[in-house]
């Protein structure tokens, strides 16, 4: 019975560091991107259009 609990809490452990490391590489890559597919554009004017819908 202790043997499965070690199993299971290394196995969630890994599971855990997996779904950390594919979310930090994937907030990277969009971050740095090319700027067309990039959140924000540098080279762009800034528009703020205040009361349009």
């Amino acid at each position: 019975m202790v043997g499965t609990s070690i199993v299971t809490t290394i196995a969630s452990v890994v599971a855990g560091g997996a779904v950390a490391a594919v979310s930090i590489v994937g907030l990277v890559s969009s971050q740095t991107s090319a700027p067309s597919e990039s959140p924000a554009d540098v080279n762009a004017p800034v528009v703020i259009d205040y009361g349009s819908n």
